[in-house]
């Protein structure tokens, strides 16, 4: 039965075997595309969890590339931490704004903290308040306790107006 295999294999014309290693070339790589696309985020978290900074860096850049603001929240991480780059406030905040306009929970608490504290952009209260804010409504359970550690930062008409800029801006700048 191998035998009969074998001699069918060799004998198929050489354009019909090469056409049949194209296809399976061109469907390995379509494959290994799709999970890349739709895992690289996980692999990049995986990566930065087991402590394999540098990789999970090159994966999270490429997806946060692609638009995926949980992959954006990661590369701003790896900047606040230090975590295979240089620690560099400034360039986190970058990347936590842009995953915060595209609705993630955590990069608009981790923004809101770079706010309340100063690192990386001019301290802000008013601007902590209103991503924490949202952040919070969003789903975020660690944002409200900032809200509350942020006691009387503000007044309550401030509160009023930062979520009403922050909701302006969000608006303004929504993705297409």
């Amino acid at each position: 039965m191998t035998g009969l295999f074998l001699s069918t294999t060799f004998d198929l014309p050489l354009k019909a075997r090469r056409a049949g290693t194209l296809l399976r070339r061109i469907s390995l790589y379509a494959l290994v595309a799709s999970l890349l696309a739709c895992g690289s985020t996980e692999d990049a978290q995986s990566l930065f969890d087991a402590g394999h900074f540098q990789r999970s860096l090159v994966l999270a850049r490429a997806a946060a590339e692609q638009d995926h603001p949980e992959a954006a929240n990661l590369v701003g991480i790896h900047y606040y931490l230090g975590a295979g780059v240089e620690r560099d406030f400034a360039e986190a905040g970058r990347w936590f704004e842009r995953a915060a306009l595209r609705g993630n929970a955590s990069a608009q608490r981790n923004l809101a903290t770079l706010y309340l504290r100063g690192l990386g952009v001019k301290q802000d209260d008013f601007l902590a308040y209103a991503w924490f804010t949202e952040a919070g409504e969003r789903g975020n359970p660690r944002a409200f306790r900032y809200l509350a550690l942020m006691g009387d930062a503000l007044t309550p008409s401030e509160m009023v107006r930062a979520r009403k800029v922050l909701k302006a801006e969000l608006d303004k700048r929504q993705p297409d």
